[in-house]
């Protein structure tokens, strides 16, 4: 296989594996989200019996903004040739990935989007 059809394969299961984690795949919160934050929530609830809710919320909300990102990564890499991954461009997207999950969560909010 060529190198390109390699990388776009990588990218492409990358972009997959980021709609699986955010928002925009309905089932995503019961099979994935949810028991992946519960977990991490019961870990840290071990260690620290008070923290299960903080936890169990800073997860969520994590697993959702890494959806976003491996999804705008993957998508990228399948398209560009050379992608840069230096703090300016991780900045990037955590912010871009940040703020689509707040338009998100508004939109849902305000009735514009359903959850099911």
């Amino acid at each position: 296989m060529e190198e390109i059809g390699k990388e776009r394969i990588t990218y492409g299961t990358v972009a997959f594996i980021g709609y699986i984690l955010s928002p925009l795949s309905w089932w995503n919160d019961i099979f994935v989200n949810i028991p992946i934050s519960y977990i991490v929530a019961w870990l840290v609830s071990l260690l620290i019996p008070e923290a299960f809710l903080i936890a169990f919320t800073l997860t969520y909300i994590t697993t959702n903004i890494l959806g976003f990102i491996l999804m705008h990564l993957g998508i990228e890499g399948c398209f560009r040739k050379n992608i840069r991954f230096d703090k300016k461009t991780m900045m990037r997207y955590i912010i871009v990935s940040t703020v689509y999950t707040l338009i998100v969560v508004v939109m849902i909010q305000i009735g514009l989007m359903a959850l099911s």
